[in-house]
Order: structure tokens, then C-alpha cells, then sequence
């Protein structure tokens, strides 16, 4: 009889083992599906944006910064000797298109007045930056990571790191390079204080240097898996599509 029981007891403690094997099995298999779901929802939620819609949502900023910006100008002082200059460069142009002049006297004449003409235009150059700053940060902090522009295109902004609550600095850091912010900013400083000379060849590297890092970067958002251009990298951002 002992044996007889020991093996019922033997047999009810297998089939816990089991049920116990096959309940944790369950449970695990559960959590995988699960985890599967939230990842392709995750997946769904954060796919890239791509090229098209981004350089849409883009042209589309810049026209209502442009128009912002010339809306406040129209309150600033006009400034007389900016027009006078801008002439003056627009003829040295001309005559140099029309063989008038030769490539040294087309350089010689652009050094005289290039500085001046854009001394005469600082005020506004601060404004334009402010207003950039304004809106590609600012606002686009406060808006969830969208412009007016990403808004139309359905594109956002959020963080690479899985935070999608991008921070302020990291809106700056993006816009120092893809916005042009540190380009303009440099400039500004540069014309207060660098001769003709050297301000004028300075400001040709600067800008040479800024337009190849947009080419890059905007090579690096249509060919990257990850759709991430230099200035993301820089910030740690990514830009996504809304559904």
C-alpha cells in the first residue's frame, strides 16, 4: 500500500511539474508576443521620413520665416548706404558677365564693397537670426517637435536616444548647422571686426564650408538607413513620419 501511494503522489507532483512547465511556457510565450506587438507598433509609430517630404516641409518654413522676417523689417529704419552698395556690387556683377572687366579687377572691386554692403545689413542679419531661432527652436520646442512646415508634411522631430521629448539644446544644436544658424552668426561677428581682405575671403570659405555640410548631410538623410542627416547626428534627433 505505501508504494502504491508513493507512486500516486509521484505522479500528481510530474503533472504539477507539467501543467506548472506548460502554465510558465504560456506566460513567456505571452510576453513575447507582447514584446513582438509593442515593437512593431514602436516600429510603426517612429518610421524614418523621408527626403521628399522633409525638403518640402523645409521650403515651406523658410517661406513663412522669409515672410515674417520681411514683415518686421518693414518697421526697421531703411537703410540708405545698404541700397546704395548693393548697387554698386550688382554693376561690379554686370560688367564682369558682360567681359567688361577682367577676373582680377571682378575680385579687386567685390573686396572693396562685399564688406561694406554687408556692415550696412547687420541689423537686419540679427534680426533674421533671431527669428530663425524663434521658430526653428522655440516654437518647434513648444510644438512637439513640428514647424508649420513638418506639420503640413506630417513629419516630426524626436529624440534618437528613445525619448521622444526633444530638448532645447538639441533643437540649437540641429539649427546651428541645418538652419544655418552658426554660418550667420559667424558672419555677423566676422564683419564687425575682420579688415576688407580678410573678410571677404573668410566669409568665401565659410559659406563653401556650410553649403558642403548641407550637401552631406542631405545625402546622408536619402541614403541612411536610419534617414539621419549631420545634424541629427550632432543632436541626437531623428525625424519621423505622423501617421
Amino acid at each position: 500500500m505505501p508504494k502504491k501511494k508513493e507512486t500516486v503522489e509521484g505522479e500528481i507532483l510530474k503533472e504539477k511539474k507539467v501543467t506548472k512547465k506548460k502554465v510558465n511556457g504560456s506566460a513567456q510565450k505571452e510576453e513575447k508576443i507582447k514584446v513582438s506587438k509593442d515593437k512593431r507598433s514602436e516600429a510603426k509609430e517612429l518610421r524614418k521620413a523621408y527626403f521628399f517630404p522633409r525638403l518640402m516641409a523645409y521650403i515651406i518654413d523658410f517661406a513663412i520665416v522669409t515672410l515674417l522676417l520681411s514683415f518686421i523689417l518693414v518697421f526697421l529704419p531703411a537703410n540708405e548706404n545698404y541700397t546704395a552698395y548693393l548697387e554698386e556690387y550688382e554693376q561690379i556683377q554686370i560688367n564682369y558677365l558682360e567681359g567688361k572687366t577682367s577676373s582680377d579687377e571682378y575680385v579687386n572691386q567685390s573686396v572693396e564693397v562685399v564688406r561694406d554692403l554687408d556692415y550696412s545689413n547687420v541689423m537686419t542679419s540679427i534680426v533674421g537670426v533671431v527669428v530663425f531661432i524663434l521658430y526653428f527652436v522655440v516654437f518647434q520646442f513648444y510644438n512637439n517637435g513640428q514647424t508649420l512646415g513638418k506639420k503640413l508634411m506630417g513629419v516630426r522631430v524626436v529624440s534618437a536616444t528613445g525619448d521622444k521629448k526633444v530638448s532645447m539644446n538639441q533643437y540649437v544644436l540641429r539649427s546651428l548647422l541645418v538652419n544655418s544658424l552658426v554660418c550667420n552668426i559667424l558672419l555677423i561677428g566676422m564683419v564687425l571686426f575682420m579688415s576688407r581682405d580678410v573678410y571677404f575671403y573668410t566669409k568665401f570659405i565659410v559659406e563653401g564650408i556650410q553649403t558642403l555640410l548641407i550637401i552631406v548631410s542631405a545625402f546622408m538623410v536619402i541614403y541612411s538607413a536610419s534617414g539621419r542627416g549631420l545634424h541629427d547626428k550632432m543632436a541626437e534627433t531623428r525625424v519621423v513620419m505622423v501617421d
